[in-house]
This record gives structure tokens, sequence and C-alpha cells, in this order.
């Protein structure tokens, strides 16, 4: 292959991979509360969340692209499984309207969304504009790459990769699909795709049941990219991915068993794809493209409440297996709707907290094994929980805020002021979790080595406030604060704690033992350790009822 292909799609990979994390991370920063509406208010049953994807499709002239921006949206708490399964529906359907529409290129657009991302990047004030450019630079650089990979594989006539494969898969129905399902991963385009099957079709003789099958199997690249952008994602992008990959999968199945008859128009209403000229042939792929994307289409929406339950009930096992992975930076429980209702409203509140609870847990527990045991993920992941936090704490408060100006009832208008507290603190601690965090990069950036005895008091001093963790997730769960007694032993024990910590680091500074670079952070890591524990008493002797 000539170092110019190489090139291209090494560097169209490269920056596609790029350009999906940079917006992925800006859908997480820029979706607040207020985006968060819009998108329900455009997805708020399967005919807008079709009609939704269906322009997003056409907008970025791109199926791929606008599926591994609905899986960016998933991730980001924006669209949820039953809104995303009908949105990748209406995209597949519009990937295929651009066949037969002239559309603006991706390619055009590129590079002005590359140049506005990194001016607002660098050069705003404000951080939402930044975080926004953060998103554009993101997008700008994902079409960018989409340009270099469908540059790399339009030189048709005499192309290295299909030479290469045209004794192997040109023969066979279903290697000829697995071969559309490549040429669609690699391409990026439908047009391009469709393009390339039409002139391998003239040039090197391909039946048409392995160009039917070719089409059939391009569906099944687009899913792929899918699966590719859910990697690193929450628990319900990469489950929505795999639903939308299996769907298109048994559809392009389907096809390539029909591809002989589909091919010479067995079936009635279907003509045979072969045409007197090149612009006929590519029409009859398109118009096969497009009734294959519009069966998986129907099986996407007609799917989605189903498998939006079968999520559902998935996420709370994992939630119980494996902690909180599927933690979605957003509200899972709070609806608007319900509020005059204030006995559900508020029963939905409780709930949220006590979710907002689980959050702040398993950032304390990351927190504590990252302590001894660095790992740049786990670290990340706090980073994430952090967020998670800052935004429940906004919408539930928000939310409480609102109930406490529509209800009357006295137990409920008693009963909002202590949940407030509790979630205000649950950020707090998040707080508190990160900057622990930021003092154990400080500690491995400067190359500073804690002694064996002060690894020892920071584990001994940790578990202590980790007992204090479990007892207030207990608390926040049951709803039933401890007795005054049990506050006054874990008070006792967490001082006690510190106390001895301290007095042994002050020992070990006295004698020469302890550099001042070490000495600062062991002093942050052990006060935010300690002022976590402090915070949790706030919510251990504080009445909260039992969320049901």
């Amino acid at each position: 292959m000539p170092l110019s292909l190489i090139e291209g799609a090494l560097g169209g990979i490269g920056l596609f991979l790029l350009g999906m994390r940079l917006m992925s991370d800006g859908i997480r920063t820029v979706a607040d509360a207020r985006v968060r509406r819009i998108f329900s208010l455009f997805t708020s049953n399967r005919l807008y969340s079709l009609l939704f994807g269906i322009a997003m499709s056409m907008a970025v002239n791109s199926g791929s692209a606008a599926v591994i921006f609905t899986i960016g949206l998933v991730n980001g708490g924006v669209l949820n499984a039953f809104q995303a399964m009908s949105v990748l529906g209406g995209i597949l359907i519009g990937a295929s309207l651009t066949l037969h529409l002239h559309i603006i290129p991706h390619s055009l657009i590129a590079t002005p969304l590359v140049f506005i991302g990194v001016l607002l990047k660098f050069f705003a004030r404000r951080r939402r504009m930044a975080n926004a450019g953060d998103l554009l630079l993101g997008v700008g650089l994902l079409f960018l790459g989409l340009t270099l990979l469908e540059g790399s594989y339009r030189p048709i006539d005499h192309h290295p990769l299909y030479e290469l494969f045209s004794g192997i898969f040109y023969r066979m129905t279903a290697l000829a699909a697995v071969f559309g399902a490549v040429v669609s991963f690699l391409v990026q385009s439908a047009a391009s795709t469709i393009a390339i099957i039409a002139s391998l079709m003239n040039n090197h003789q391909i039946s048409d049941a392995s160009s039917a099958a070719m089409v059939a199997g391009g569906l099944v690249g687009v899913a792929v990219m899918g699966n590719l952008a859910s990697v690193g994602g929450n628990f319900i992008s990469r489950r929505v991915a795999v639903v939308f990959f299996t769907l298109s999968l048994i559809v392009g199945l389907l096809f390539v068993l029909l591809s002989p008859l589909l091919a010479d128009g067995t079936i009635p209403g279907f003509s045979a794809i072969a045409g007197n000229n090149g612009k006929e042939l590519f029409s009859r792929l398109a118009w096969l493209h497009t009734i294959v994307s519009m069966c998986a289409a129907i099986c996407c929406v007609a799917l989605s409440g189903p498998v939006s339950r079968l999520l559902a009930s998935s996420e709370g096992a994992d939630h119980t297996n494996h902690g909180v992975d599927s933690a979605q930076p957003c509200a899972s429980y709070l609806d608007l709707r319900i509020i005059n209702t204030p006995t559900i409203a508020i029963e939905q509140a409780r709930k949220e907290v006590v979710r907002m609870m689980s959050v702040t847990s398993f950032m304390f527990g990351d927190v504590r094994e990252i302590l001894f045991e660095f790992d740049s993920r786990r670290a990340e992941t706090i980073r994430q929980h952090e967020k998670v936090l800052d935004s429940l704490n906004h919408e539930i408060t928000s939310y409480l805020a609102l109930l406490s100006r529509s209800t009357k009832s006295p137990e409920i208008s008693y009963e909002i002021p202590g949940l407030l507290q509790t979630v205000t603190v649950l950020e707090h601690i998040g707080d508190r979790c990160e900057e622990v965090l930021d003092d154990i990069l400080a500690r491995k950036v400067a190359g500073v080595i804690f002694s064996d005895d002060a690894m020892a008091d920071l584990k001994s001093l940790i578990a202590t406030v980790g007992d204090v963790m479990t007892a207030t997730e207990d608390t926040v769960r049951s709803g039933q604060p401890i007795s005054v007694e049990d506050l006054h032993q874990i008070k006792l024990a967490t001082r006690s704690s510190f106390d001895r910590v301290k007095q042994a680091h002050f020992d070990r500074i006295s004698s020469g033992v302890c550099l001042p670079q070490a000495m600062m952070l062991f002093n942050n890591m052990s006060s935010a350790i300690v002022a976590i524990a402090e915070l949790c008493w706030s919510i251990l002797g504080m009445p909260v009822r039992r969320a049901e």
C-alpha cells in the first residue's frame, strides 16, 4: 500500500479517536439540566426521537458520526436507553436519505469547528464557553478524521486493499458481507461505501448477490462504530451499543440470506441490482441500502421499550454487584411532572439522595484504593464521580426548593431541610475526596516517597474514616439516625486515631525523617481525610425518613 494511503488511514484513525474522546468529555461538562430538558423535549416519544435521529444523521452527513454522538449523549446522561434506541433507528434512515439527497459534506465543516473550538478552549473566560470549545473541537477533529479515512479508501481503481482481498471476499456471499462491513467501518460514509461497492462490481465483475451482501454488511460496520464509541462509557451506553449491534447484525444476516433473491429481482417489489451504467447501479444499491436500514430502524424503534426496561433491571443488578459504574451525571428519579403530588415527589427525592450517597461511597472507596496503589483509570473515575455529585447537588436542591413551595404538608416541609443538608454534605465529601486525589497526584509528580510508618498511619486513619462512611451510608439508606452514645463513640475513635497519627507525624518531623514537601502533603491528606469524617458526623445525627 502506498505510503500516502497508510498516512491518511493512520492519521484519520488517530484524529477520529481523539475527537471521539474530546466530544464525549465535552458532552459531560456542557450538558446541564437546561440542555437535558431541551433534548428531552426533542426526544419525548418514539416519533420525535426517530425524527431527531434522521435530522442529526443528515446534518452531519455521516451515520457513524451520528451514532458516536448519540452514544456520547447516553454516556453524558442526556439520553436514556428508550430515547437512544429510537434515535439510532432514525440515524440509519437519515444515513440512507443522504444517498438520495445532496447534503453538505462533513469535510467542509470540520476545519471551522476545529478553529472555533480552539478559540473557545484557549481564549474564553467563562468556564462553560471553554467546555463548549472542547465539545466543538472534538466534533471537528472527529469529522476531520472521517475525511482522512474516507480519502484513504476512495481511490478505488487498483487500491491495494481491494486487490488483496479480491480473491477471498468476492467469491462467497457471507465473506462479501464481512468485506462490506469492513469497508463501511473504515470509510464511515454511506455514499462512499455504496460508490466503492458499485465501482468494485464494475471493475472486478462481482456478482449481484455479493454486492447485495456487501450492502447488508455495511449496516453492521456502522453498528461496530457504536461499540467502539461506548468503550470506557457507563453501563447504559455500553449496553445500548451492544443491543444496536445485535439488531443490526440480525437484520444484516437476514438480508445476506436473501441477497440472491434481491439481486435478480425474484422477490416481488424488488428490482434486480444490475444496471446499464454506473449511475443506475449506484441508485439501485442506494435503494437496497435504504430498505435494509429501514428494516433495522423499525426493529430499533419497536424494541426501544422492552430494551429500556431490560437495561433498567440490569442496571440495578450492576449497582449491587459492581458499584456505581452506571452512575449517570444527572438525576434518575426526579420528574417535574409529579411535583404537584408531594408524597410521590418527596419519595423520589429520597431515592435520589440514597443514590447520591452510593456515588459518594464508591468515590471514597476509589480514593482509599488509589492512595496505596495508583491507577490512572481509577483517578479518572474519581473525577467523573465528582462531576456526578456536583450535578446531583444542583438538581436535587432545585427540585426540593420547588417542592417546598408547592406542598402544604407539615411533614414534608419538615423533612426537606434535612434532605437539603444531606445533599450539601455529600457534595462537600466529594470535594474532600478530590482534594486527597490532588495531593496523591502532586506527590506522584514530585516523586515524594512516604516512609513505611507514614503509609501505615494513613492506612489506619483512612480505615477508621471508612467505618464512619459505612455507618453514614447505613443511616441514609435506613433513614434512622444512630444514637447519641454511638455517635459519641465514633467521634472519640476518629479523634483518637487522628491525634495518634498527628503525634507520630510530629515525631518524624522532629527527628528529621520527614522532609518539608512530604510534610505538607501528609498534612493535607490527613486533614482532608479527617474532614470527611467530620462531615459524616452531621449526617449520622440527623433524622432522615426512610426511602421505602
